[in-house]
């Protein structure tokens, strides 16, 4: 059975050198708009885990949180992946699915950080970003905070 901590490694690789840092299990990154987080979640009843994204505008006021429940804009990452994806990306992160061998779960999980969310976040980077994912639907499976609508939109 897959050792979690192969699943910290291959969330945590590409957003290390993203230039993302890490608290406990968030890595965030900030600039001078916004704060993008990426938690990991393990499930209390499985060993299925689940990457929970946030994006903060700073333009809203108050410290930018550095967890996720607490920012503007929050989704999982098969909120932002294709329907056909979404059950496949389950099953990656669920490591009571044996099908996987460590080594392809961990190459799977880091290309999913590194070409499915890291893409998207540096996206949503901005206001403009955010107004983009906004209009094109790309955000119809998050929760968008009200401000943030009236802010951007």
């Amino acid at each position: 059975m897959a050792d979690p901590k192969l699943v910290h490694q291959a969330v945590g690789a590409p957003l290390t050198a993203a230039g993302f840092k890490r608290k406990s299990d968030t890595w965030y990154l900030e600039n001078e708009a916004v704060v993008v987080l990426v938690n990991l979640q393990k499930s209390q009843y499985s060993r299925q885990y689940y990457v929970n994204c946030g994006i903060s505008l700073k333009r809203l006021g108050g410290d930018p949180p550095k967890r996720e429940h607490l920012c503007h804009v929050r989704f999982r990452l098969t909120a932002i992946a294709p329907d056909v994806d979404r059950r496949s990306i389950d099953s990656i992160f669920d490591l009571e699915d044996e099908t996987l061998a460590d080594e392809e779960r961990r190459e799977k999980i880091t290309s999913l950080i590194r070409d499915l969310a890291l893409p998207f976040l540096e996206r949503c980077s901005s206001d403009e970003g955010i107004a983009e994912a906004i209009k094109d639907g790309k955000l119809d499976h998050a929760l968008v905070n009200g401000q943030v609508r009236d802010l951007v939109c």
